[in-house]
């Protein structure tokens, strides 16, 4: 349920910043259709988890924001990955900001040339960490 909220909020922060959004895992990248620019989420993964009925649960989140290569020289390349990179920046900022997420954190962010699909782009690799609080649930069993 968690993840699924992390996703969700993924989604609306790379739709208000006109990104289409994908998700699944990286291999699939290149087997699906993909508009550009778009934000390519990676299945977050826990990485902590503080408390057993409450707490505290830490997701590792990877983005590939992507947009076509229009077989741009190197100082538009550049160009391209400083704009994907305040993308990603605000990106990570509007997620923290929603509800049920406390904060975003560890940021790192790596350009890449290769194509990561068939139709060929630029893309910046955002990672973050997401932390998000779990609450004490009333116990279903009899």
């Amino acid at each position: 349920m968690l993840r699924n909220q992390l996703s969700a909020a993924v989604e609306s922060a790379a739709q208000e910043l006109g990104y289409g959004f994908r998700q699944g895992f990286e291999y699939r990248m290149g087997e699906v259709p993909i508009r550009f620019p778009a934000v390519w989420l990676v299945p977050p993964h826990v990485v902590r988890v503080e408390g057993r009925e409450e707490g505290e649960i830490v997701y590792r989140a990877t983005l590939h924001l992507m947009r076509l290569d229009r077989r741009y020289d190197e100082q538009a390349k550049e160009r391209q990955w400083a704009e994907m990179e305040r993308d990603a920046l605000a990106m990570i900022g509007r997620i923290g900001k929603l509800q049920g997420i406390f904060c975003t954190g560890n940021i790192a962010l790596t350009p890449a040339e290769f194509s990561l699909t068939r139709q060929g782009e630029l893309s910046m690799k955002a990672e973050f960490d997401a932390r998000l609080y779990f609450p004490n649930e009333p116990d279903d069993k009899p």
